[in-house]
């Protein structure tokens, strides 16, 4: 059975991922396994800082999630639930778990920020895009309708789909149990996609100033339920300075935006 890693950490946001999730455990029967990341809690003094009884903090927070689990299992029967309570961080863990094939999907939530608030407090989803070979799944607050029928692919014209990759590519989509659609983004400085993939793929071709609002306007006509993006590896300079095309997609896209590590 396959294993989707959700993040939870008890907001609002939180219980839309879920939700979403649950509806793609359901279409793929797969399990949920519910990951909650502690903070060390700590309280400031005039003598410097005092770290609170973690122990205590730990024992709270998985309390908090049996008492969900409990919940979900009887609103969702036939979901199988499981849940994980750490201190260690989310990416740290998810690499960890990732490598020894204990998750295939990770599914996370991005709350509603001002592109300042983005900035300066980096959200996890956007942090682990591109940093862990896991596929990830960024479901906004705001998207509401949890429809799993039809994803587009976004391809580059640049480079061929090597074996690896589209092996992965389709393992999701069979996965998923989606309709897929692979897209190509013509810009003003980019050439006609050369038909060179190592598997026979149908491409459709849309013309646009930029990647990410030719992929916004064909979801839209296409009437799609998720985009699938191929992201690169970056250094901690490139993250930090610039955005790349799956960080622009995941940030300002109303449907959820899937993250495939190349």
């Amino acid at each position: 059975m396959k294993t989707l890693l959700v993040g939870v950490d008890f907001t609002k946001s939180s219980d839309n991922t879920i939700n979403y999730a649950i509806q793609i455990a359901k279409q793929s029967g797969s399990k949920l396994l519910l990951f909650h990341a502690l903070t060390a809690p700590v309280i400031h003094t005039t003598s410097g800082l005092i770290f609170l009884d973690n122990d205590k903090a730990k024992k709270m927070a998985e309390k908090e999630m049996k008492d969900l689990i409990n919940r979900l299992s009887k609103e969702h029967k036939g979901v199988k639930f499981d849940m994980e309570v750490t201190y260690d961080g989310i990416k740290d863990r998810v690499k960890k778990l990732a490598k020894n094939k204990k998750i295939n999907l990770v599914v996370l939530g991005l709350e509603t920020k001002t592109k300042i608030e983005t900035f300066i407090n980096r959200t996890t989803s956007l942090d682990l895009t591109g940093k862990i070979d896991c596929p990830i799944i960024t479901v906004s607050e705001k998207y509401k309708k949890h429809n799993i029928k039809k994803m587009i692919v976004a391809i580059d014209n640049k480079e061929t789909l090597k074996p690896g990759l589209s092996k992965r590519i389709h393992s999701l989509i069979d996965l998923l149990k989606m309709e897929a659609e692979f897209v190509h983004v013509i810009t003003e400085d980019e050439l006609q996609i050369k038909q060179t993939h190592n598997r026979q793929i149908k491409v459709t071709n849309i013309n646009a100033a930029d990647v990410k609002t030719g992929l916004s306007a064909y979801a839209r006509k296409s009437k799609a339920d998720l985009i699938m993006l191929i992201s690169n590896k970056y250094g901690a300079l490139y993250s930090l300075f610039v955005d790349s095309h799956s960080k622009k997609m995941i940030m300002s896209s109303n449907i959820p935006v899937i993250s495939v590590h190349k």
